[in-house]
C-alpha cells in the first residue's frame, strides 16, 4: 500500500484532487505514477517499487482531503503488487531504520 506520510504533507493546507494510476497499470520504481493538486501547486507521486497497480483508493479520488486527515489510514493512495518481492523487504528495512532514527533508539 502506497501513501504519503505526515512529513510529506505538512506544507499543504488543502488537496483539491488526486490523479492516480489506473488498476492494472504498470509502474516503475522511483518514477512518477500520479499527482496531487494542492494549495501549493502540483505534487508528483513516486512509486517506491516496480510492479502493477492492483487497487486505487476511490475514496481519496472523491475526497482528496482524506489524505491530509488520515494519511496512515483511509488516506492511502494505491496498492501495488511488486515485480520483485525483495523490493518489499528493502522498503520494510528502510522504514524500520527511519522509525529507529526518529525515536532516537539508534544512531
Amino acid at each position: 500500500t502506497i501513501g504519503i506520510n505526515e512529513d510529506g504533507l505538512e506544507e499543504f493546507a488543502e488537496i483539491m484532487s488526486a490523479n492516480l494510476p489506473s488498476e492494472g497499470e504498470e509502474v516503475s520504481g522511483d518514477e512518477v505514477c500520479g499527482e496531487l493538486e494542492t494549495d501549493q501547486g502540483p505534487m508528483n507521486i513516486y512509486s517506491p517499487l516496480s510492479g502493477h497497480v492492483v487497487e486505487i483508493n476511490e475514496a481519496v479520488v472523491e475526497n482528496p482531503d482524506l489524505i491530509l486527515e488520515d494519511c496512515y489510514g483511509d488516506g492511502w493512495l494505491v496498492r501495488i503488487e511488486a515485480d520483485r518481492p525483495e523490493d518489499i523487504e528493502r522498503l520494510a528495512r528502510a522504514s524500520s531504520a527511519d522509525d529507529d532514527d526518529d525515536d532516537g533508539d539508534k544512531e
